[in-house]
């Protein structure tokens, strides 16, 4: 069986982020939910008074073609605060971004403009499974259950801890022709293909939404547990 290489340098245990390795700069500070929407506003760059607030999420199922042979269908949650909607809009199209490299065999660097330099070899992890191999994908990815859990500290920024999950139960990994492979790894069956996810996202001095960072939880860890349908 191989191994699961998911951000493989990366570990959610209970809600809290904990890094596997040292990183380059401080990693975030977690502190309860609280009045998320009014202290991001307040501490980001590009949020100044009088900034217009950002659009709602409109809720329901949309289906995202993530490159040739793969559609991510993410459920979009009701009641999302404008304040803090692009933060979930970016962590979900950063993980459509990833499956689009993935399709493109590295070409389609799209998650770049989603996420921050510390966070770029977590999806090179996932990416690399793929390319070391000389494989791709095909099927369906889920992202569900998507939900703002607490407010992060990022340096002198604030941001937010997104949490969603994941279902890769209709993913095959394929040869570059798009057969799937015989031996097809653990992560897309059950108990394996479903995950907790969560990202720290914050804005970059421009007032853009980024990605700090991933981590996982995958099964056995009760939060994983939770994500299965």
């Amino acid at each position: 069986m191989r191994r699961d290489v998911r951000f493989a340098a990366a570990v959610l245990v209970g809600g809290l982020i904990a890094a596997a390795c040292a990183p380059s700069r401080p990693e975030p500070r977690f502190e309860p939910a609280g009045a998320l929407a009014t202290a991001v506003a307040e501490t980001s760059p590009g949020a100044a008074p009088g900034r217009p607030a950002e659009s709602p999420i409109d809720p329901g199922t949309e289906r995202v073609a993530a490159g040739d042979g793969v559609r991510v269908e993410i459920e979009w949650p009701a009641g999302t605060d404008p304040q803090v909607a692009g933060a979930i809009r970016t962590y979900a199209e950063s993980y459509t971004a990833m499956w689009r490299a993935v399709t493109s065999g590295g070409r389609d660097r799209s998650y770049l403009q989603k996420v921050e330099d510390s966070a770029i070899g977590d999806i090179a992890t996932r990416l690399n499974e793929f390319l070391d191999l000389g494989r791709s994908a095909r099927g369906v990815a889920r992202l569900y259950a998507l939900r703002i859990d607490s407010q992060v500290t990022i340096g002198d920024r604030m941001g937010v801890l997104v949490l969603g999950c994941v279902d890769e139960s209709g993913i095959r990994m394929t040869d570059l022709a798009g057969q799937p492979i015989a031996d097809q790894p653990g992560w897309t069956r059950p108990p394996l293909s479903a995950y907790l996810w969560g990202g720290s996202v914050g804005r970059d001095e421009r007032g853009v939404w980024r990605v700090r960072l991933f981590r996982i939880a995958t099964y056995p860890a009760a939060s994983a547990k939770r994500c299965v349908r």
